[in-house]
């Protein structure tokens, strides 16, 4: 019984991130949502008491994959190259795709919701400090330059802010969000890395 109510769980996240990215949070319903799943509205209730909870539990979700694919890559197994800055970058911007919808309102939701702002602001650090750790190895690595802790602080922070406003830069600029196009994004990161790199290593990229 526990598992059914898990795997349930899990049908209407995976329903409501597929609504939400074709259609956007404000016009897809509960009820929507739990048509589309196959259940009662009660049913879907009996797991989230409203759309907010959901989007939330989504959050859960996204926090998961993103924080489980990174570690993956930066295993202590994991070699220091270029190929595992490449590797990761792909694997973020794949995340982004998945739950785009998340990243194309993020203003508007977290700004509609404290304890949503609270939460992404937790996931958020997290994730600008592990950014930034990976770089300060990559340098120690002779991978890119020697920088002081300033230097350091604003890399990372170039490189997190392309990777969370791309695809609402993509919008504003009247771009549909594609695969292809949130490559460019990636494009973007490899060129801000290739700008620190060692001139040994630059040619490599």
């Amino acid at each position: 019984m526990m598992k059914k109510s898990v795997n349930t769980r899990r049908r209407i996240l995976e329903t409501a991130i597929r609504l939400f990215n074709g259609k956007g949070t404000k016009t897809v319903t509960t009820n929507h949502i739990a048509a589309a799943v196959g259940i009662s509205p009660g049913n879907l209730y009996y797991h989230f008491r409203s759309k907010k909870d959901i989007i939330h539990g989504i959050l859960d979700l996204m926090d998961e994959c993103g924080f489980e694919a990174i570690k993956r890559i930066e295993s202590k197994n994991a070699p220091l190259s270029l190929e595992t800055i490449e590797h990761k970058f792909r694997v973020i911007q794949e995340i982004n795709w998945r739950f785009r919808f998340f990243k194309r309102e993020l203003p508007s939701l977290i700004m509609n919701d404290p304890a949503l702002k609270v939460r992404f602001k937790k996931s958020h650090d997290v994730i600008l400090f592990m950014l930034r750790d990976s770089m300060v190895r990559y340098s120690e690595a002779g991978l890119l330059m020697k920088m002081n802790d300033g230097e350091m602080d604003l890399l990372s922070h170039e490189l997190w802010l392309v990777i969370l406003f791309w695809l609402n830069y993509l919008e504003i600029s009247g771009m549909k969000v594609t695969k292809k196009n949130i490559e460019m994004g990636s494009n973007l990161l490899r060129e801000i890395i290739k700008s620190k790199m060692m001139a040994t290593t630059r040619h490599k990229v």
